[in-house]
Formats: structure tokens, C-alpha cells, sequence
């Protein structure tokens, strides 16, 4: 349990990041670079008696927080939009992340003392897009993109992380089980049980919710958004018992519910927006808290190179492999593989070696955060002159 010492550390913290990231969204900073900064920065200090290292809180209140963040962006999501962008945007989000896990993995195997399976472990957790980091980006910079590129990213960035998620599960257990011969069709099987399981029980559910909203009159705006919220806990509890995949399953829960027209719907949407900042803050937050300052910057000699090629080479062909049954413009394949911009994901998919006490986890944790804060860096401040130069820009 959280003592009261961390809860105040934490309510502070908020309150002081809250602060920096209002006159820093103008600039297009990202929510994540600016938390978890002040975590690592302010509350990370083996010296002091606010220090917080608990990874397994940290996971557990993390993979909470991105089930909300993504269902409050299904929520915010126009079913027409993604009926535009479909198919580019389930491309890049699986056949996108597959391609960039195992360009990344051979290539961090060669320049890392990472062996194969763990250079690809590493790639999975850094294959996905961030979709708070990219809302924020073309949020505060305003952009509207030709070609539909700004509803591609959006999509892709808020449906990618599944696919990461399972890789990532996948090449675990497959490094835990080593020495003993690989079942690929489990493997499968537990691909197919998570996608299937988490679309249907969302399905499920939403007619379910989509009847009682449609049937009953609340006569307190406020009771709304605390059932759909209730609704959101059972989700998780059924889903994690049957299964699924809880990000996909909210994600698709929350488009199909912005469907629904219903009573105080407005101020319902305002009520998980404040929800959605609340679990970013203190996820990002936490996550800061993991980081230690020194061990990151020892580990940048090692990561510059995964990052670089992540950046320039492994991303790009992800993109590129994507769009190969379609035709595309492409300048616009080459903003979108520059706009790949990382988040607090592939940090929360980072634990899972750590929880599991893999060999080289700590090392694997060290690279993900780095690449993360370069990503946070380069990306948002360079999106918009990518956009000019490739005329993909309104």
C-alpha cells in the first residue's frame, strides 16, 4: 500500500507538473515529458526519504491508468473518422509493430549484450506509438494534415499498443521457458484468445450499457459517468479473468459508446476527461519515480544506437511494409514513420521483464526509458517542420 508520505509526495508532485504543463503545451510539450520529469528530477533521490521504487505498484496503477486513458480516447473518437482511416491505421498498429519489433530486435542484438529473444523483447515494447503524446502534439499545434494523416496517427497510436502488449508477453514467456521447446501454436492461440476475447466482451457489453441508457432516465447528471465508470471496473475484472486483451477491449468499448446518444452526455465526457488526467499524471508520475538519473544517462552510450535505429530505419520500414497493399501518397508515409512518437507505454511494458525478474531486465528498463525521453525530445518540437517539408500540412 501507498504510505501517506508517498500520497502527499504524489498530490504535490501533480499540483507542480499541473503548473509546468499549462504554459507548456503551447509548445506542443508533451504531459508525459513533463510528469515523469518531475518525478525523475524532483522525487527519484536514493538520499531522500521521499524516494519511491516499487515496480510492482508501479505496473499494477500503470496498466490501470492506460485502460482509462484509452477508453476516454475511444470515447473522444468519431466512429467516421476511423471508418476513413481503417484500414491504414490496423495496418500500422499490427502488421506496423511486427515489422518494427524484428527490424529492431536483430539490430539491438548486434550492438547490445542482448541476445536475440531479448533484443526483441525490446523491440515490442518500444514498437507502439503514444496516443496522449500524439493528441497533445497535434492538440496544441493545431494541425490539420492532408491525406487524413492526423486521423491515421490518432488511430494508429491509440490501437497499437495491444499488439505491442502481446509480443511483449509472448517473447517473456518464451524467455522464461528457455531450455524447454517452443509450442508456437500456444503462442498463437493466446494471440487469437486475447484480440477475440477483448473485442466480444466489449461488444457484449456495450449493448448491455447502450439498452440501460437508452431506457432509464437518470435523474442526477452525476450518476452517469459513475456507473459507465463502474461498468469500465467490470470490464476489467471479467476481461482479465477470461483472457483478453483489456487495452483493445476499452478502446473499442469507447468508440462504440460515443455512438450513443444519452442523457448529460457532455458533462459525462468532461468527467472522464478530468479521470483521463488524473491517471496520466499519476502514471507518468510513478514511472518517473522508477528512473534512476544516473543509471540513465550511463545506459545513453549503449541506447543511442537502438534509438537512432529505431528512429530512422526500424519505424520507417514498419511504415513503409504497412502501406505496401496501398496506395499512398509518400510524403505521407514519411511524416507518419517520423511521427512515431513514444510515450509512458513502452515504460509500463518495461516492468513486465523486471516483475518477472528476467535476466537483463534492468538493462532492457534503462534502454526503453531512454529512447522514451529522446523520442519526447525530438518528436513533438520537430512533427509540425517534417509536416511543412513533406506538404502534408493544410
Amino acid at each position: 500500500m501507498l504510505s501517506n508520505e508517498i500520497i502527499l509526495l504524489i498530490a504535490f508532485f501533480i499540483a507542480v507538473g499541473i503548473l509546468l504543463y499549462n504554459p507548456s503545451k503551447y509548445y506542443g510539450i508533451p504531459a508525459a515529458l513533463i510528469f515523469i520529469g518531475v518525478g525523475l528530477f524532483l522525487g527519484n533521490d536514493s538520499a531522500s526519504s521521499f524516494a519511491f521504487h516499487n515496480p510492482t505498484q508501479t505496473d499494477l496503477i500503470s496498466q490501470l491508468a492506460l485502460v482509462v486513458i484509452i477508453f476516454v480516447g475511444g470515447l473522444h473518437t468519431n466512429i467516421k473518422d476511423i471508418k476513413r482511416v481503417f484500414a491504414e491505421g490496423l495496418l500500422l498498429s499490427n502488421i506496423g509493430v511486427f515489422v518494427t519489433t524484428f527490424s529492431l530486435g536483430f539490430f539491438v542484438s548486434l550492438v547490445t549484450p542482448l541476445s536475440i529473444i531479448e533484443g526483441l523483447l525490446l523491440g515490442a515494447i518500444v514498437s507502439s506509438t503514444d496516443a496522449a503524446a500524439v493528441f497533445g502534439v497535434l492538440e496544441s499545434k493545431n494541425m490539420k494534415m492532408k491525406y487524413n494523416s492526423d486521423k491515421v496517427l490518432e488511430f494508429e497510436s491509440a490501437t497499437n499498443d495491444p499488439m505491442a502488449l502481446i509480443l511483449t508477453l509472448i517473447f517473456v514467456s518464451i524467455i522464461k521457458s528457455a531450455g524447454v521447446e517452443v509450442v508456437y501454436l500456444d503462442y498463437l492461440t493466446f494471440f487469437v484468445q486475447q484480440v477475440f476475447v477483448g473485442c466480444g466482451l466489449s461488444f457484449f457489453l456495450y449493448l448491455i450499457i447502450k439498452y440501460i441508457l437508452e431506457k432509464i432516465h437518470f435523474v442526477e447528471e452525476g450518476l452517469i459517468p459513475i456507473f459507465l465508470l463502474c461498468a469500465l471496473i467490470v470490464f476489467l475484472k471479467v476481461n482479465d479473468f477470461l483472457g483478453g486483451n483489456a487495452l483493445i477491449g476499452a478502446y473499442i468499448l469507447g468508440v462504440m459508446l460515443n455512438t450513443v446518444d444519452y442523457h448529460y452526455k457532455d458533462n459525462t465526457l468532461h468527467f472522464f476527461n478530468s479521470i483521463s488526467w488524473l491517471a496520466q499524471s499519476i502514471m507518468f508520475l510513478l514511472l518517473g519515480l522508477q528512473i534512476n538519473p544516473v543509471e540513465l544517462l550511463e545506459i545513453i552510450p549503449l541506447a543511442i544506437l537502438p534509438a537512432l535505429f529505431l528512429f530512422l530505419i526500424a519505424r520507417p520500414l514498419g511504415v513503409f511494409t504497412s502501406y505496401l497493399p496501398m496506395r499512398q501518397p509518400f510524403k505521407k508515409q514519411i511524416f507518419i514513420s517520423w511521427s512515431g512518437l513514444k510515450g509512458a507505454t513502452p515504460i509500463v511494458f518495461a516492468l513486465i521483464p523486471l516483475l518477472e525478474d528476467l535476466q537483463n531486465a534492468e538493462l532492457i528498463f534503462y534502454i526503453v526509458s531512454f529512447i522514451v525521453f529522446l523520442s519526447l525530445l525530438i518528436h513533438p518540437f520537430s512533427m509540425e517542420w517534417v509536416a511543412k517539408k513533406t506538404k502534408v500540412l493544410l
